[in-house]
Protein backbone atom coordinates (compact mmCIF):
# COMPACT_ATOMS: atom_id res chain seq x y z
CA UNK A 1 0.00 0.00 0.00
CA UNK A 2 2.80 2.32 1.43
CA UNK A 3 4.58 2.22 -2.12
CA UNK A 4 1.29 2.30 -4.08
CA UNK A 5 0.40 5.50 -2.60
CA UNK A 6 4.13 6.82 -3.33
CA UNK A 7 3.47 6.09 -6.64
CA UNK A 8 -0.03 7.88 -6.91
CA UNK A 9 1.21 10.56 -4.95
CA UNK A 10 3.73 11.22 -7.84
CA UNK A 11 0.91 11.06 -10.81
CA UNK A 12 -1.00 13.13 -8.34
CA UNK A 13 1.70 15.51 -8.35
CA UNK A 14 1.72 15.56 -12.36
CA UNK A 15 -2.27 16.66 -12.16
CA UNK A 16 -1.99 19.22 -9.62
CA UNK A 17 1.43 20.46 -11.62
CA UNK A 18 -1.06 20.27 -14.68
CA UNK A 19 -3.98 22.08 -13.38
CA UNK A 20 -1.79 24.87 -11.68
CA UNK A 21 0.14 25.82 -15.38
CA UNK A 22 -3.51 24.87 -17.66
CA UNK A 23 -5.73 26.44 -15.20
CA UNK A 24 -4.17 29.72 -13.06
CA UNK A 25 -4.99 30.08 -9.94
CA UNK A 26 -8.64 31.75 -11.19
CA UNK A 27 -9.38 28.06 -13.03
CA UNK A 28 -8.08 26.03 -10.23
CA UNK A 29 -10.36 28.00 -7.54
CA UNK A 30 -13.10 27.24 -10.22
CA UNK A 31 -12.37 23.49 -10.45
CA UNK A 32 -11.76 23.02 -6.59
CA UNK A 33 -15.31 24.11 -5.70
CA UNK A 34 -16.95 22.21 -8.11
CA UNK A 35 -14.90 19.40 -7.22
CA UNK A 36 -15.96 19.91 -3.70
CA UNK A 37 -19.66 20.32 -4.51
CA UNK A 38 -19.78 17.14 -6.18
CA UNK A 39 -17.78 15.25 -4.25
CA UNK A 40 -18.98 15.95 -0.99
CA UNK A 41 -22.66 15.99 -2.40
CA UNK A 42 -22.17 12.33 -3.08
CA UNK A 43 -21.12 11.51 0.37
CA UNK A 44 -23.51 13.71 2.38
CA UNK A 45 -26.26 11.51 0.72
CA UNK A 46 -25.06 7.80 1.15
CA UNK A 47 -24.38 6.97 4.36
CA UNK A 48 -22.94 3.24 4.85
CA UNK A 49 -22.29 2.67 1.27
CA UNK A 50 -18.74 2.94 2.42
CA UNK A 51 -17.79 2.19 6.07
CA UNK A 52 -20.68 0.61 6.49
CA UNK A 53 -20.83 -1.95 4.09
CA UNK A 54 -16.87 -2.59 4.49
CA UNK A 55 -17.36 -3.55 8.27
CA UNK A 56 -19.53 -6.07 7.77
CA UNK A 57 -17.65 -7.95 5.06
CA UNK A 58 -14.60 -7.46 6.71
CA UNK A 59 -16.25 -9.03 9.90
CA UNK A 60 -17.40 -12.05 7.77
CA UNK A 61 -21.19 -10.60 9.04
CA UNK A 62 -22.51 -10.62 5.07
CA UNK A 63 -21.14 -12.10 1.69
CA UNK A 64 -19.37 -9.91 -1.23
CA UNK A 65 -22.50 -9.84 -3.30
CA UNK A 66 -24.55 -8.50 -0.07
CA UNK A 67 -22.44 -5.47 0.98
CA UNK A 68 -22.02 -4.24 -2.79
CA UNK A 69 -25.57 -4.79 -3.86
CA UNK A 70 -26.51 -2.76 -0.85
CA UNK A 71 -23.47 -0.22 -1.67
CA UNK A 72 -24.68 0.29 -5.38
CA UNK A 73 -28.52 0.53 -4.13
CA UNK A 74 -27.29 3.19 -1.72
CA UNK A 75 -25.17 5.14 -3.64
CA UNK A 76 -27.70 5.14 -6.70
CA UNK A 77 -30.27 6.57 -4.41
CA UNK A 78 -28.15 9.07 -2.97
CA UNK A 79 -27.15 10.22 -6.30
CA UNK A 80 -30.39 10.81 -7.78
CA UNK A 81 -31.25 12.59 -4.50
CA UNK A 82 -28.32 14.63 -4.56
CA UNK A 83 -29.22 15.86 -8.17
CA UNK A 84 -32.99 16.20 -7.23
CA UNK A 85 -31.76 18.81 -4.25
CA UNK A 86 -28.64 20.34 -5.76
CA UNK A 87 -30.43 21.81 -9.40
CA UNK A 88 -32.20 24.81 -7.25
CA UNK A 89 -29.26 25.46 -5.61
CA UNK A 90 -26.91 25.92 -8.53
CA UNK A 91 -29.52 27.95 -10.01
CA UNK A 92 -30.90 29.96 -7.46
CA UNK A 93 -28.11 29.14 -4.33
CA UNK A 94 -25.66 31.69 -2.62
CA UNK A 95 -22.29 33.07 -3.90
CA UNK A 96 -20.62 29.99 -3.71
CA UNK A 97 -22.51 28.75 -6.78
CA UNK A 98 -20.53 32.17 -8.82
CA UNK A 99 -17.24 30.90 -8.28
CA UNK A 100 -17.71 28.88 -11.54
CA UNK A 101 -20.19 28.30 -14.57
CA UNK A 102 -23.49 27.11 -13.78
CA UNK A 103 -22.92 24.92 -16.73
CA UNK A 104 -19.76 23.19 -14.89
CA UNK A 105 -21.80 23.22 -11.75
CA UNK A 106 -24.35 20.75 -13.25
CA UNK A 107 -21.35 18.93 -15.03
CA UNK A 108 -20.28 18.02 -11.18
CA UNK A 109 -23.35 16.70 -9.97
CA UNK A 110 -22.51 13.45 -12.02
CA UNK A 111 -19.36 13.07 -9.45
CA UNK A 112 -22.02 12.64 -6.44
CA UNK A 113 -22.49 8.84 -7.47
CA UNK A 114 -19.29 8.30 -9.51
CA UNK A 115 -16.93 8.76 -6.81
CA UNK A 116 -19.44 7.48 -4.05
CA UNK A 117 -19.51 4.10 -5.56
CA UNK A 118 -15.73 4.26 -6.72
CA UNK A 119 -14.75 4.99 -2.66
CA UNK A 120 -17.68 2.03 -1.77
CA UNK A 121 -15.26 -0.39 -3.59
CA UNK A 122 -12.47 0.44 -2.92
CA UNK A 123 -12.87 -0.04 0.72
CA UNK A 124 -14.82 -3.85 -0.27
CA UNK A 125 -10.83 -4.75 -1.22
CA UNK A 126 -10.09 -3.11 1.89
CA UNK A 127 -12.19 -5.07 4.00
CA UNK A 128 -10.77 -8.23 1.81
CA UNK A 129 -6.97 -7.57 2.13
CA UNK A 130 -6.63 -7.20 -1.34
CA UNK A 131 -4.11 -4.32 -1.29
CA UNK A 132 -2.14 -5.36 -4.01
CA UNK A 133 -5.24 -5.15 -6.15
CA UNK A 134 -6.38 -1.93 -4.66
CA UNK A 135 -2.79 -1.16 -5.65
CA UNK A 136 -3.10 -1.49 -9.16
CA UNK A 137 -6.58 -0.41 -9.41
CA UNK A 138 -5.73 3.26 -7.78
CA UNK A 139 -2.85 3.81 -9.94
CA UNK A 140 -5.06 3.19 -13.16
CA UNK A 141 -7.88 5.45 -11.71
CA UNK A 142 -5.42 8.33 -11.17
CA UNK A 143 -3.26 7.81 -14.18
CA UNK A 144 -6.48 7.74 -16.53
CA UNK A 145 -7.18 11.02 -14.59
CA UNK A 146 -3.92 12.56 -15.77
CA UNK A 147 -4.06 11.04 -19.31
CA UNK A 148 -7.78 12.25 -19.38
CA UNK A 149 -6.59 15.92 -18.65
CA UNK A 150 -4.02 16.19 -21.13
CA UNK A 151 -6.15 15.30 -24.00
CA UNK A 152 -9.15 17.11 -22.87
CA UNK A 153 -7.53 20.42 -21.06
CA UNK A 154 -4.35 20.65 -22.67
CA UNK A 155 -5.04 19.24 -26.43
CA UNK A 156 -8.38 20.18 -26.53
CA UNK A 157 -9.16 23.34 -24.29
CA UNK A 158 -11.78 22.68 -22.48
CA UNK A 159 -10.76 23.96 -19.26
CA UNK A 160 -12.61 23.56 -15.93
CA UNK A 161 -15.07 21.45 -17.85
CA UNK A 162 -12.57 18.87 -19.57
CA UNK A 163 -10.33 18.63 -15.58
CA UNK A 164 -13.86 17.52 -14.27
CA UNK A 165 -15.02 15.19 -17.26
CA UNK A 166 -11.07 13.51 -16.64
CA UNK A 167 -11.85 13.80 -12.74
CA UNK A 168 -15.14 11.41 -13.59
CA UNK A 169 -13.13 9.18 -16.16
CA UNK A 170 -10.53 7.79 -13.49
CA UNK A 171 -13.41 6.96 -11.33
CA UNK A 172 -15.05 5.02 -13.98
CA UNK A 173 -11.94 3.43 -14.49
CA UNK A 174 -11.67 2.19 -10.54
CA UNK A 175 -15.48 1.01 -10.73
CA UNK A 176 -14.86 -0.77 -13.88
CA UNK A 177 -11.81 -2.31 -13.32
CA UNK A 178 -12.76 -3.07 -8.92
CA UNK A 179 -16.62 -4.71 -9.97
CA UNK A 180 -14.90 -7.14 -12.88
CA UNK A 181 -12.30 -8.27 -10.32
CA UNK A 182 -14.82 -9.46 -7.78
CA UNK A 183 -17.09 -10.97 -10.04
CA UNK A 184 -13.88 -13.33 -11.28
CA UNK A 185 -12.42 -14.12 -8.12
CA UNK A 186 -15.55 -13.92 -5.33
CA UNK A 187 -18.58 -14.33 -7.71
CA UNK A 188 -19.62 -10.82 -7.31
CA UNK A 189 -23.39 -11.27 -8.55
CA UNK A 190 -26.15 -8.21 -7.67
CA UNK A 191 -28.70 -9.60 -4.88
CA UNK A 192 -31.59 -7.57 -3.76
CA UNK A 193 -30.10 -6.54 -0.38
CA UNK A 194 -33.04 -7.46 2.29
CA UNK A 195 -34.26 -4.83 4.77
CA UNK A 196 -32.25 -6.48 7.38
CA UNK A 197 -29.09 -5.83 5.49
CA UNK A 198 -29.76 -2.63 4.48
CA UNK A 199 -30.81 -1.38 8.41
CA UNK A 200 -27.47 -2.53 9.59
CA UNK A 201 -25.38 -0.86 6.95
CA UNK A 202 -27.53 1.94 7.13
CA UNK A 203 -27.50 1.94 11.35
CA UNK A 204 -23.45 1.57 11.27
CA UNK A 205 -22.64 3.85 8.54
CA UNK A 206 -25.50 6.71 10.13
CA UNK A 207 -23.22 6.79 13.24
CA UNK A 208 -20.23 7.01 11.35
CA UNK A 209 -21.59 9.46 9.14
CA UNK A 210 -20.50 12.54 10.25
CA UNK A 211 -17.57 11.55 10.81
CA UNK A 212 -17.29 10.08 7.20
CA UNK A 213 -18.47 12.86 5.68
CA UNK A 214 -16.54 15.60 8.13
CA UNK A 215 -13.44 13.65 7.18
CA UNK A 216 -14.08 14.37 3.08
CA UNK A 217 -14.82 18.00 4.04
CA UNK A 218 -11.93 18.78 6.73
CA UNK A 219 -9.57 18.95 3.96
CA UNK A 220 -11.54 21.14 1.75
CA UNK A 221 -13.87 22.92 4.35
CA UNK A 222 -11.57 26.13 3.60
CA UNK A 223 -12.52 25.98 -0.13
CA UNK A 224 -16.18 25.66 0.43
CA UNK A 225 -16.20 28.47 3.28
CA UNK A 226 -13.39 30.42 1.04
CA UNK A 227 -16.39 29.84 -1.52
CA UNK A 228 -18.85 31.98 0.33
CA UNK A 229 -16.71 34.97 0.98
CA UNK A 230 -13.10 34.88 -1.33
CA UNK A 231 -12.18 35.53 -4.45
CA UNK A 232 -10.98 32.62 -7.12
CA UNK A 233 -7.54 33.41 -7.02
CA UNK A 234 -7.29 33.15 -3.30
CA UNK A 235 -9.75 29.69 -3.41
CA UNK A 236 -6.99 28.47 -6.30
CA UNK A 237 -3.99 29.34 -3.83
CA UNK A 238 -5.85 27.68 -0.70
CA UNK A 239 -6.92 24.85 -3.05
CA UNK A 240 -3.27 23.87 -4.57
CA UNK A 241 -1.52 24.23 -1.12
CA UNK A 242 -3.95 21.72 1.30
CA UNK A 243 -3.86 19.19 -2.19
CA UNK A 244 0.12 19.03 -1.96
CA UNK A 245 0.11 19.05 1.52
CA UNK A 246 -2.69 16.16 1.90
CA UNK A 247 0.11 14.34 0.07
CA UNK A 248 1.79 13.68 3.28
CA UNK A 249 -1.10 11.62 4.21
CA UNK A 250 0.10 8.62 2.24
CA UNK A 251 1.79 6.77 4.89
CA UNK A 252 -1.01 7.12 7.49
CA UNK A 253 -3.59 5.74 4.60
CA UNK A 254 -1.87 2.63 3.70
CA UNK A 255 -1.43 1.74 7.71
CA UNK A 256 -5.00 2.21 7.92
CA UNK A 257 -5.89 0.38 5.41
CA UNK A 258 -3.75 -2.65 6.18
CA UNK A 259 -4.47 -2.13 10.06
CA UNK A 260 -8.79 -1.80 10.05
CA UNK A 261 -9.08 -5.59 8.98
CA UNK A 262 -6.47 -6.73 11.58
CA UNK A 263 -8.63 -3.99 14.21
CA UNK A 264 -12.16 -5.08 12.95
CA UNK A 265 -13.95 -6.45 15.65
CA UNK A 266 -10.98 -6.74 17.56
CA UNK A 267 -9.38 -4.54 19.96
CA UNK A 268 -5.83 -4.56 19.38
CA UNK A 269 -4.50 -1.66 21.44
CA UNK A 270 -0.84 -2.63 21.02
CA UNK A 271 -0.67 -2.97 17.37
CA UNK A 272 -2.25 0.31 17.12
CA UNK A 273 -0.13 2.20 19.31
CA UNK A 274 2.78 0.65 17.42
CA UNK A 275 0.70 2.13 13.78
CA UNK A 276 0.76 5.65 15.88
CA UNK A 277 3.97 5.93 16.33
CA UNK A 278 5.44 4.87 12.96
CA UNK A 279 2.72 7.30 11.22
CA UNK A 280 4.04 10.35 13.39
CA UNK A 281 7.61 9.74 12.56
CA UNK A 282 7.22 8.49 8.86
CA UNK A 283 5.29 11.43 8.17
CA UNK A 284 7.32 14.59 10.45
CA UNK A 285 10.20 13.89 8.60
CA UNK A 286 9.39 14.06 4.80
CA UNK A 287 7.67 17.16 5.66
CA UNK A 288 10.15 19.06 7.31
CA UNK A 289 12.19 18.23 4.14
CA UNK A 290 9.85 19.38 1.90
CA UNK A 291 8.88 22.19 4.17
CA UNK A 292 12.56 23.29 3.51
CA UNK A 293 12.87 23.47 0.06
CA UNK A 294 8.95 24.52 0.17
CA UNK A 295 9.64 28.23 -2.54
CA UNK A 296 11.50 26.30 -5.14
CA UNK A 297 9.59 22.77 -4.93
CA UNK A 298 5.78 25.23 -5.54
CA UNK A 299 7.96 27.24 -8.10
CA UNK A 300 8.61 24.05 -10.66
CA UNK A 301 5.44 22.46 -9.48
CA UNK A 302 3.02 24.67 -9.63
CA UNK A 303 4.67 27.77 -11.92
CA UNK A 304 5.74 31.31 -9.84
CA UNK A 305 1.99 32.15 -10.28
CA UNK A 306 1.21 29.63 -7.41
CA UNK A 307 4.71 31.45 -5.23
CA UNK A 308 1.65 33.06 -2.83
CA UNK A 309 0.73 29.51 -1.30
CA UNK A 310 4.25 28.68 0.22
CA UNK A 311 3.65 30.34 3.47
CA UNK A 312 0.17 28.17 3.52
CA UNK A 313 2.47 25.18 3.80
CA UNK A 314 3.73 26.28 6.80
CA UNK A 315 0.83 27.03 8.53
CA UNK A 316 -0.99 23.58 7.54
CA UNK A 317 1.87 21.21 8.63
CA UNK A 318 1.36 21.08 11.89
CA UNK A 319 -2.77 20.18 11.01
CA UNK A 320 -1.99 17.58 8.31
CA UNK A 321 0.49 15.84 11.06
CA UNK A 322 -2.16 15.71 13.61
CA UNK A 323 -4.63 14.74 10.70
CA UNK A 324 -2.37 11.94 9.69
CA UNK A 325 -2.32 10.74 13.52
CA UNK A 326 -6.16 11.15 13.65
CA UNK A 327 -6.81 8.81 10.86
CA UNK A 328 -5.29 6.04 12.74
CA UNK A 329 -7.42 6.57 15.93
CA UNK A 330 -10.59 6.35 13.98
CA UNK A 331 -9.44 3.50 12.36
CA UNK A 332 -9.28 1.88 15.77
CA UNK A 333 -12.53 3.14 16.90
CA UNK A 334 -14.29 2.11 13.45
CA UNK A 335 -12.93 -1.35 14.21
CA UNK A 336 -14.23 -1.88 18.33
CA UNK A 337 -17.61 -0.65 16.30
CA UNK A 338 -17.55 3.01 17.82
CA UNK A 339 -17.59 4.81 15.25
CA UNK A 340 -19.68 7.85 16.79
CA UNK A 341 -16.39 8.87 18.92
CA UNK A 342 -15.03 9.55 15.17
CA UNK A 343 -18.25 11.87 14.08
CA UNK A 344 -17.33 13.50 17.73
CA UNK A 345 -14.16 14.67 17.09
CA UNK A 346 -14.62 15.26 13.30
CA UNK A 347 -17.49 17.64 14.54
CA UNK A 348 -15.78 19.58 17.14
CA UNK A 349 -12.70 20.16 14.32
CA UNK A 350 -14.97 21.47 12.00
CA UNK A 351 -16.40 24.17 14.30
CA UNK A 352 -13.17 24.80 15.53
CA UNK A 353 -12.04 25.52 12.03
CA UNK A 354 -14.70 27.78 11.48
CA UNK A 355 -14.42 29.63 14.43
CA UNK A 356 -10.60 30.78 13.97
CA UNK A 357 -11.79 31.08 9.98
CA UNK A 358 -14.07 33.88 10.51
CA UNK A 359 -13.05 36.08 12.51
CA UNK A 360 -9.17 35.69 11.06
CA UNK A 361 -10.24 36.08 7.14
CA UNK A 362 -10.65 40.26 7.74
CA UNK A 363 -7.31 40.15 8.62
CA UNK A 364 -5.16 37.28 7.17
CA UNK A 365 -6.92 37.10 4.28
CA UNK A 366 -6.59 33.50 2.54
CA UNK A 367 -3.57 32.30 5.15
CA UNK A 368 -7.31 32.29 7.55
CA UNK A 369 -8.37 29.52 5.80
CA UNK A 370 -4.84 28.05 6.93
CA UNK A 371 -4.80 28.52 9.91
CA UNK A 372 -8.50 27.07 10.30
CA UNK A 373 -7.35 23.88 8.84
CA UNK A 374 -4.48 23.29 11.57
CA UNK A 375 -6.49 24.20 14.27
CA UNK A 376 -9.50 22.26 13.27
CA UNK A 377 -7.35 19.13 13.14
CA UNK A 378 -5.14 19.96 15.88
CA UNK A 379 -8.26 19.84 18.08
CA UNK A 380 -9.75 16.46 16.60
CA UNK A 381 -6.58 14.99 17.23
CA UNK A 382 -6.17 15.87 20.60
CA UNK A 383 -9.64 14.73 21.44
CA UNK A 384 -9.20 11.55 19.80
CA UNK A 385 -6.27 10.77 21.57
CA UNK A 386 -7.83 11.81 25.00
CA UNK A 387 -10.67 9.37 24.38
CA UNK A 388 -8.31 6.30 23.30
CA UNK A 389 -6.16 6.32 26.31
CA UNK A 390 -9.49 6.48 28.83
CA UNK A 391 -11.29 3.35 27.07
CA UNK A 392 -8.21 1.20 26.49
CA UNK A 393 -6.88 2.49 29.84
CA UNK A 394 -3.56 2.93 28.54
CA UNK A 395 -0.91 5.71 29.63
CA UNK A 396 0.94 7.77 27.67
CA UNK A 397 4.46 6.38 27.24
CA UNK A 398 2.60 2.89 26.49
CA UNK A 399 1.55 4.88 23.27
CA UNK A 400 3.96 7.32 22.36
CA UNK A 401 7.12 6.30 23.77
CA UNK A 402 9.58 4.98 21.06
CA UNK A 403 10.17 0.97 21.56
CA UNK A 404 13.41 -1.18 20.54
CA UNK A 405 10.93 -3.27 18.51
CA UNK A 406 9.89 -0.53 16.26
CA UNK A 407 12.75 -0.37 14.80
CA UNK A 408 12.76 -3.76 13.81
CA UNK A 409 9.35 -4.64 12.83
CA UNK A 410 9.76 -1.45 10.63
CA UNK A 411 12.56 -3.28 9.32
CA UNK A 412 10.75 -6.90 8.89
CA UNK A 413 8.25 -4.92 7.42
CA UNK A 414 10.29 -3.52 4.67
CA UNK A 415 11.84 -6.86 3.97
CA UNK A 416 8.60 -8.16 3.69
CA UNK A 417 7.62 -6.45 1.38
CA UNK A 418 10.40 -6.39 -0.86
CA UNK A 419 10.94 -9.92 -1.11
CA UNK A 420 7.09 -9.82 -2.71
CA UNK A 421 4.90 -11.17 0.11
CA UNK A 422 1.55 -11.55 -0.82
CA UNK A 423 -0.57 -13.68 1.12
CA UNK A 424 -1.21 -14.45 5.03
CA UNK A 425 0.58 -12.43 7.67
CA UNK A 426 3.49 -10.80 6.81
CA UNK A 427 6.74 -11.85 8.44
CA UNK A 428 6.56 -8.57 10.07
CA UNK A 429 3.10 -9.13 11.74
CA UNK A 430 3.99 -12.21 12.83
CA UNK A 431 6.95 -11.13 14.48
CA UNK A 432 4.78 -8.62 16.58
CA UNK A 433 2.47 -11.12 17.05
CA UNK A 434 5.42 -13.50 18.76
CA UNK A 435 6.28 -10.51 20.94
CA UNK A 436 3.23 -9.86 21.79
CA UNK A 437 2.56 -13.03 22.86
CA UNK A 438 6.08 -13.32 25.09
CA UNK A 439 4.82 -10.61 26.98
Amino acid sequence: MFATLAGMAGLTLLIQGLLAYMLLPEGRGAYAVCIAFGALLGLLLTPGAQQGAQYFVAARRMSVSQGVSSALIICFAGGGLAAALAVPLIYNGPAFFEKAETHTFLLSLALAPLTAISIALDHQLVALRRFRRLAVFSILRVAANALTLLVLVRSLGLGVDGAIIAFAAGHGVMIAACLLYLRRHYGLAFEMPDRSNISRILGYGLKYHAARLGNAVEPHFGVVILGLIASQGEIGLFAAASALMLGFMLISNAVGNALFPRVAGAERVEMVALCLRLVCVGTAIPMLVSLAISAPLVGLLLSEAFLPAVPLLWIIAPGMLAYAVSAIFMTHFKGVNRPHICSWAVFLGLCANLGALLPLYPRLGVEAAAWGMTIGMVCGCLFLSVVFHRTTRTGLPAVWLPRRGDASFLWAAGRSALSGWTRGNSSAHAQFEKERESR
